[in-house]
């Protein structure tokens, strides 16, 4: 299946909308960003199906900015009985396929300094998605 990394999680959001109680808006990975408010300190405190976002610097300086320098993002999808406690899905290449990734961490061809943020989606869960971010305006989309 080709999808960018934010295209994924809009559709598993679309797919589960019923259970859900929402659509997303077909906003970036900035904006899936701002719409989790319950931050986790490491990847140990994440249970299956959180978010591990990433920040950094496009080497290609003509690139415009994402709010938060927001990256990428992926799901983390742990199996500890294949030694997998640090296992995501996502798409790491604009127009790659959606893979399992033993480790979240990865060294980008497309950005640096790149720091890791985890979100739990308990939010989501509760059925409320809208954006926490003050700095950020986003229109319905």
């Amino acid at each position: 299946l080709a999808l960018d990394c934010s295209a994924l999680i809009r559709q598993v959001l679309y797919d589960l909308r019923a259970y859900f109680g929402f659509v997303v808006g077909g906003w970036n990975q900035s904006y899936q960003f701002d719409t989790l408010p319950l931050k986790a300190n490491s990847v140990q405190e994440l249970q299956a199906g959180d978010l591990i976002f990433i920040s950094g610097t496009y080497f290609d300086t003509s690139r415009t900015p994402k709010p938060h320098n927001m990256t990428h993002v992926e799901i983390y999808f742990p199996c500890e009985a294949e030694g997998g406690s640090r296992r995501t899905i996502g798409s790491r290449h604009k127009y790659g396929c959606v893979q399992v990734h033993q480790d979240y961490s990865f060294e980008s061809k497309t950005y640096h300094n790149m720091v890791y943020h985890y979100r739990r989606i308990d939010t989501w869960l509760e059925g409320t998605c809208r954006s926490f971010c003050a700095e950020h305006r986003w229109q319905n989309g």
